[in-house]
């Protein structure tokens, strides 16, 4: 299978809801597993996923689908190329200081976008010249047949 050019990082609100709620964020988990797309992530990324799945207010969301945090981030690691570590990197624009970790995924994996629900990210529109969209605007950018 050619490597897909489409370079994009989700923040992690992106992954809960397409590992637990579907929808549009869920699509571009399925582009990822057909090829059409590369799913970037740190290693930062996982971690901070790893904690959020594991909040209380998931459980009753994980044991409905019959999953386990683990088991849906053993399934994101082998979907995932794990980018190298940048040097840190200065954003001052941006308002949440937690997000560089997304910032600095994307610039190490050279991504075209960056996936998020954060408002946060998302008034930025763009950084380092990745754009910044929800899952809604990229499909409609880049698959708009979906």
């Amino acid at each position: 299978m050619n490597e897909p050019n489409l370079n994009i990082v989700l923040d992690t609100n992106v992954w809960v809801s397409a590992l637990l709620f579907g929808g549009k964020p869920a699509r571009l988990v399925q582009l990822a597993r057909k090829g059409q797309v590369q799913i970037c992530m740190s290693r930062a990324l996982l971690s901070e996923l790893a904690d959020v799945l594991h909040y209380p207010k998931f459980r009753s969301r994980l044991q409905r689908l019959g999953t386990t945090p683990e088991a849906l981030l053993i399934n994101v690691s082998r979907l995932v190329s794990f980018g190298q570590s940048v040097a840190p990197i200065n954003v001052p624009e941006l308002r949440d200081p937690d997000d560089i970790i997304v910032v600095e995924a994307a610039i190490a994996a050279q991504a075209i976008a960056i996936i998020s629900g954060d408002d946060d990210l998302l008034v930025l529109k763009s950084v380092a010249g990745i754009d910044i969209l929800t899952a809604t605007q990229f499909l409609a950018q880049y698959f708009p047949e979906l």
